[in-house]
């Protein structure tokens, strides 16, 4: 049994409990066959978590298991060590397991009491324990777009395309992240519970022979993989093994006796797209130049294909140019950006890099990680306050396309944003950083909201967003997330799990610091379980088959789509605003998604009860017009917000086609006459659901422009209205 480290807090002890269970560790790989140790590990992980899928679709598996096979390819790869030919029996790697997790725990330790920023801190401690940024489900999209633009050399330098490329991936994925190893172990004839033997070991190794399950060339399979000993100078000291990158993170393959194998999937994932274009590169160091254009319009293209998705009718302008004050002496010049994105009265500022996040360790070369972030956070950053600051300096902005060197063609002048959003985008992961980099350094002091994020995590949104109101309510709740102190998530995700759990999370946060007295720091637990359960059934149809999405069904219960939970006909008006297409629609939409809990509850009460009484009136030929005004009370306004009335109509109603009859309609029902009313009418059929709805804006120039007479006569009626509805009743 490994001793405890847990009292170990003094840097040197620490450094020495890594190097005493190095030692043990590669005693332990010396005595078997490497070939062998490495399945024995992956069939001691996939028995682990096929015993509790949940913690697995979770996440909720301990570092050095999550890292186990990691570790020992790495040892094997950088180490001379002496191997030998048979297996560990099973105390030899219940003894192996019991010093892997001494290791992990002390390092953890160490990182945590190091000389070091939070933020280097935070970052090591992430990127030593965890793994796997991308949902499976993604991963023929996500390669498919990264890849397709380099088809011509990979065909060209490896006789490969893009294609083979992705389809051989998904070969990988699908081969080690399903259900196939336990038809592989039962074929063997070995039982789990019994030793198995060296021969039963070394058959099971060809389920993960690459050259087999991918038909890609052997010289492309090459480049990705590492022998056995072949790094031996890559780490300095014991240290390292724990602090520096893994060698694997470069090549994610491992060449054993002349054939070539995969047994860690998720380091094969995240790092495929940087490994694939290293080996481009060094077989024809020529195409660099080549390999940095097309990156360059990929990273610029890809961010507005996925809005798109999101929010199909926004206006999108991509690789503009503005003129704005640059430089001490603050002369007007050209400059830059990636491009914006227009929804109504919102703005995008999308700034796209495409360079990568330093592949070092925190730890080991400090300097560059925080350069690297300067490069994918800082400096996009500052290019959209640029931009932000020229337009709130004038009011509005014009934007220009380049058409040659000294030569540029205004398309557009752009004014009455009401909201803007920074969106910074990388082509790396930086999941563990991203979620916090607005409370760093590297963000400066602006009013601008920023959201940095990856293409991975960016491709969640289109999956669980089939609303824009929903989704632009997101980014505004996340804007007033980020300012509030209290919050500190670990994973972007996380920011959405919370809007999904609270809508308005940060004043949920605030509620509950201000329950406690003299509150240092708040733990904020995981809210991306439900996202994760969904996305392990989203089981892409190459990966997996309906038989094994029912398998999780069956162990774990179903999982339904993330959403933020409301009642059913407050979602019905929200769905059908959306539905229209139309930026005032969806605008009263995103308005009625700021109200509270209370409100919510009472507006969905007058929905549903003032539908059952209209259908009522309506079968005894009565006239009956219910609405219910929001915000209207000087006391209690929310400033947000502006006055919003709901009227409930019968589908068949003339107002709905007649403009003139409805413009009169509500102009005899808005609260006041000098304030602007957005109104909104929603048409009901005779099975009390939601069909039509148009939405007006009812303001003080349109009584302006009435003749005295007509606004005397609607003056009129509006008391008449006034005196006969008490609006308190649909408060």
């Amino acid at each position: 049994m490994s001793e405890n480290v847990l009292p170990y807090m003094d840097l040197k002890e620490l450094e020495k409990k890594i190097e005493n269970s190095l030692i043990k560790i590669r005693s332990s790989i010396s005595k078997a066959d490497p070939l062998i140790i490495m399945v024995q590990l992956h069939v001691l992980k996939f028995l682990n978590h096929f015993g509790d899928i949940e913690a697995s679709v979770h996440g909720d598996i301990s570092p050095f298991e999550n890292k186990m096979i990691d570790i020992t390819q790495s040892l094997i790869v950088s180490s001379e060590i002496n191997t030998g030919t048979g297996y560990l029996d099973k105390n030899e790697i219940n003894e192996y397991m019991e010093e892997l997790n001494s290791l992990y725990t002390a390092a953890t330790i160490y990182v945590n009491i190091a000389p070091k920023d939070d933020l280097i801190k935070y970052s090591q401690g992430m990127q030593m324990n965890v793994s796997g940024t991308m949902y499976p489900y993604f991963e023929k999209a996500h390669f498919t777009d990264m890849l397709s633009p380099y088809t011509d050399l990979f065909n060209k330098i490896f006789g490969i395309t893009s294609v083979d490329l992705v389809d051989g991936l998904l070969a990988i994925s699908r081969r080690l992240r399903t259900m196939g190893f336990m038809e592989a172990l039962l074929d063997s004839g070995a039982s789990p519970e019994d030793e198995m033997s060296e021969e039963v070991f070394l058959n099971l190794a060809e389920y993960f022979n690459v050259e087999s399950i991918t038909g890609w060339p052997v010289e492309f399979i090459k480049e990705l993989s590492l022998q056995q000993g072949e790094c031996n100078d890559f780490y300095a000291d014991d240290i390292q093994v724990m602090i520096k990158e893994a060698p694997i993170k470069y090549k994610p393959i491992i060449g054993i006796g002349g054939k070539y194998y995969c047994f860690s999937v998720d380091n094969l994932i995240d790092n495929f797209y940087r490994t694939v274009l290293r080996a481009v590169r060094r077989k024809k160091e020529s195409v660099s130049n080549k390999i940095n254009d097309i990156q360059k319009d990929l990273s610029e293209e890809l961010p507005f294909k996925l809005f798109k998705t999101i929010l199909p009718t926004a206006i999108m302008y991509q690789n503009i140019f503005y003129k704005a004050p640059v430089g001490a002496n603050g002369k007007n010049e050209w400059c830059e950006c990636d491009g914006i994105i227009l929804f109504d009265d919102v703005m995008i500022i999308i700034e796209v890099k495409g360079g990568a996040l330093s592949p070092v360790s925190p730890f080991s070369d400090e300097e560059a990680y925080k350069k690297s972030l300067n490069d994918l956070a800082k400096n996009p950053y500052e290019q959209s306050v640029r931009l932000y600051e020229e337009y709130m300096r004038a009011g509005k902005i014009e934007i220009y396309q380049k058409e040659s060197k000294k030569r540029y063609k205004l398309i557009d002048a752009i004014e009455n944003s009401e909201f803007i959003q920074a969106c910074c985008v990388t082509l790396d992961d930086f999941n563990e950083i991203a979620s916090q980099i607005e409370k760093t350094e590297f963000i400066q002091n602006s009013d601008l909201p920023v959201w940095c994020i990856s293409i991975n995590d960016l491709r969640v949104y289109p999956e669980l967003f089939d609303s824009p109101s929903l989704f632009l309510n997101y980014l505004y709740q996340r804007s007033h997330a980020i300012r509030n102190p209290y919050i500190k998530l670990n994973d972007e995700l996380d920011h959405l799990g919370m809007y999904f759990a609270y809508n308005d999370y940060s004043t949920r946060i605030r509620e509950i610091v201000n329950e406690e007295d003299d509150i240092g720091e708040i733990y904020i637990a995981s809210h991306r379980d439900e996202i994760d359960d969904y996305m392990a059934r989203k089981i892409n149809s190459d990966l997996e088959d309906e038989e094994g999405e029912s398998f999780l069904d069956l162990l774990i219960g179903p999982a339904p789509k993330p959403k933020q939970e409301m009642e059913f006909m407050l979602e019905q008006l929200i769905n059908l605003l959306d539905g229209t297409r139309d930026y005032l629609c969806i605008r009263a939409a995103r308005y009625l998604l700021l109200l509270d809990s209370n409100t919510r509850g009472n507006l969905s009460d007058f929905l549903s009860s003032r539908s059952r009484k209209l259908l009522e009136f309506r079968r005894r030929k009565a006239i009956l017009t219910p609405y219910m005004a929001l915000n209207y009370k000087t006391e209690d306004r929310i400033r947000e917000l502006p006055i919003i009335s709901i009227f409930l109509l019968h589908a068949s109603n003339k107002v709905f086609k007649d403009v003139v009859q409805r413009k009169r309609f509500l102009m005899e029902r808005v609260v006041y006459e000098d304030e602007p009313t957005y109104c909104v009418l929603v048409g009901i059929n005779n099975n009390k659901e939601f069909k039509k709805v148009i939405t007006n804006i009812i303001g003080p120039e349109q009584f302006q422009a009435l003749p005295e007479s007509a606004y005397r006569q609607i003056k009129a009626t509006r008391e008449k209205v006034s005196e006969s509805r008490n609006i308190k009743e649909f408060e």
